[in-house]
């Protein structure tokens, strides 16, 4: 004869499972299967009941069985860049970056593995994934070859890059709006009263004509003729925009304000201003990009357009998701918008008068 017996009258304790939340809603468990996997064919009330009672009742779901069932390995590939510079800003700008990554990633019960590229040096870390299928789909953070990128696409693998700038449309995409950043940056010193504003780039081509577009933009609304002695570039370190700086101040009249791409190099260049003799906003005004912490300890601090990165890494995963499951029909590139942050770098108490 065949007892069955309650493990809860022995003290053990049984994980709930679909039909036991089914069961208590009075709901078939294929509706609870598909609101636990936030399928838009059910409802939104119906939904925030069933994860409510599935909260309550302590529901985990099994991702072996689910893996099994699908074919998948609830399992998301974080490719890293590597970078050697002595004040990496571009570290920091990872660790944002994956906040965002793991706060979509433990909602959705995916694992996350990382692996750093660089352009230069491949680790084979991207080919690995190709190889053993051991992960869903890829997030692509700053580095990637257009070739590396083929072969995710051949083999049928979903990948989003993140603040990867390509002329490729077809690529799944989060960036900064950096177009935008960089009429917020020059469009603020226009506002201050300056009329001769320089540009320091950066040598990456998408990205630098995106900002210069931006910067062009903003001169143009107010009338301004661009001058092609005060543009300059660097490589985004601090040496680079220390010595851009210095081509801008050796010119017949420099500029009195500056548009900078990004905070590393807009240190970089207060630095040669004050070694050139002249100072920060007295002389020239100076504003950064990126936002990155600590920036309002510099001398001075910092006015900068401020990239929501910890949301390009939740935005990133979110499409990425959606692409796992078949159900993304958003744009293929999706632009963030920054802000400006306004401190004493560039003299906001400065009037009109200024040329």
């Amino acid at each position: 004869m065949l007892y069955l017996i309650n493990p809860s009258l022995w003290g053990i304790k049984m994980r709930a499972t679909i039909k036991d939340i089914a069961k208590v809603l009075d709901l078939s468990p294929s509706t609870v299967s598909r609101a636990l996997r936030d399928c838009s064919s059910v409802s939104k009330k119906t939904r925030e009941k069933i994860l409510h009672i599935a909260q309550s009742m302590g529901y985990q779901p099994n991702l072996t069985a689910r893996g099994l069932v699908s074919g998948r390995t609830q399992n998301i590939g974080v490719i890293l860049s590597i970078e050697t510079r002595d004040y990496n800003s571009l570290q920091i700008f990872n660790s944002i970056v994956v906040n965002g990554i793991f706060e979509v990633a433990d909602a959705a019960n995916y694992n996350l593995t990382f692996a750093k590229e660089s352009k230069k040096h491949q680790t084979g870390a991207l080919q690995r994934i190709i190889e053993n299928r051991d992960a869903d789909g890829v997030l692509i953070v700053n580095v990637v070859s257009e070739d590396v990128l083929a072969k995710l696409t051949i083999n049928n693998i979903p990948v989003v890059l993140i603040d990867n700038h390509f002329d490729n449309l077809q690529s799944y995409a989060v960036n900064n709006n950096d177009r935008l950043g960089a009429y917020l940056g020059t469009k603020h010193l226009l506002s201050l009263g300056y009329k001769s504003i320089g540009f320091i780039g950066i040598s990456e081509q998408a990205f630098n004509r995106e900002c210069e577009m931006g910067y062009f933009q903003a001169l143009l609304e107010s009338e301004i003729r661009t001058d092609p002695n005060f543009l300059a570039k660097g490589n985004g370190d601090l040496g680079s925009g220390y010595d851009a700086m210095m081509k801008l101040l050796k010119i017949n009249r420099p500029p009195r304000g500056v548009f900078i791409v990004n905070d590393e190099m807009a240190i970089g260049a207060i630095k040669a201003i004050k070694d050139f003799g002249l100072s920060v906003p007295g002389d020239i005004a100076v504003v950064g990009m990126d936002g990155m912490p600590f920036m309002e300890y510099f001398d001075p601090p910092l006015t900068t357009v401020k990239i929501e990165v910890a949301e390009l890494g939740r935005t990133a995963l979110q499409m990425l998701l959606g692409l796992i499951e078949g159900n993304y029909n958003g744009n293929r590139q999706i632009a963030i918008s920054p802000r400006l942050i306004i401190r004493k770098s560039c003299g906001y108490f400065l009037n009109s008068t200024v040329t």
